[in-house]
């Protein structure tokens, strides 16, 4: 029996927590690709805020770095004060002991940030203004869980795998959540294997999402877009025109028949729980050519 700070191993068996106190913190940086272009990159401290009957965690971002022009377009249309809010906003989060994500605790202060005023004046800027804060309005997330998607996945992808215990000679069978872009997939059947060598558990998850699978859950994406959006526009999602739209971007779905599949690594220090590195491909094929994101985290 060999018995580890973070990580208790029996024969081939290992349970992944994490060991943290307050006042430590973890710098990383995160790259985004498109394909093989690369989109953006960013720093993040996360740093341990309380250690006692949970663990209450900070993340703030840095020296963010948008290589495709969208972040400059949208500050000019959504004006600087904005844009700054909502890039420069620090998720406070809090985990168990096990490391499993509890809340949000911030997230209602991040959701009041797109609670401005509309401007009813007849001035084209202030219309413009207006449309976009009612479109980027559509795309937050409505809970916790969809801005973890949208906005942590770094974060996620640090607590999955705690509190888990995992074979080094057999797969592990369980859910991965796949989020291309904005578009939410869910959770898909996943099988993780894991190693350990040096005192660092290494684990990759391969997740595949079949064609009909993978429609259900992009019509169910397009449905609550859809009605989020008709809502902030004060249509009704039964509206003939919004129907309209769903059923005709549902046909360019099934036509396409798309599939998804996702493939990450993962590696921590077993003695601590700390993530040291990770890195998600996760690709959409469809008989018009296939599409991936990947996200690579690394420490600094």
């Amino acid at each position: 029996m060999c018995l580890l700070t973070a990580a208790t191993t029996f024969a081939e068996e290992i349970t992944l927590k994490p060991n943290w106190k307050a006042g430590e913190s973890k710098e990383y940086s995160l790259v985004q690709y498109e394909d093989t272009s690369k989109t953006n990159s960013i720093d993040v401290s996360v740093k341990i805020l309380e250690d006692k009957e949970n663990y209450k965690i900070s993340c703030t971002y840095t020296n963010e770095q948008d290589y495709t022009g969208m972040g400059e377009m949208a500050k000019a249309l959504l004006g600087k004060e904005l844009y700054d809010k909502i890039s420069q906003f620090v998720p406070i989060y809090t985990a168990s002991k096990e490391g499993e994500i509890l809340s949000v605790v911030n997230f209602n202060d991040y959701r009041k940030i797109l609670e401005v005023p509309e401007d009813t004046t007849d001035r084209l800027a202030g219309k413009i203004n207006g449309l976009m804060t009612t479109i980027l309005k559509s795309m937050i997330a409505a809970d916790e869980k969809g801005f973890l998607d949208l906005n942590m996945k770094e974060i996620c992808a640090m607590h999955k795998y705690f509190g888990k215990t995992y074979d080094t000679k057999k797969e592990t069978k369980g859910t991965t959540n796949i989020t291309y872009s904005t578009m939410n997939l869910k959770d898909a059947k996943s099988i993780t294997q894991v190693s350990k060598s040096n005192d660092i558990i290494t684990l990759t998850t391969t997740t595949k999402l079949p064609e009909k699978e993978c429609l259900n859950a992009i019509t169910q994406w397009m449905r609550n877009y859809m009605a989020e959006v008709a809502k902030e526009t004060g249509t009704s999602p039964d509206d003939p025109k919004v129907k309209k739209q769903i059923d005709n971007a549902i046909k360019e779905f099934k036509n396409g028949k798309i599939t998804a599949e996702s493939q990450e690594t993962a590696s921590f220090d077993a003695k601590t729980g700390w993530m040291i590195s990770y890195k998600c491909v996760q690709t959409l094929r469809s008989k018009e050519g296939n599409k991936s994101e990947t996200l690579i985290v690394e420490t600094k």
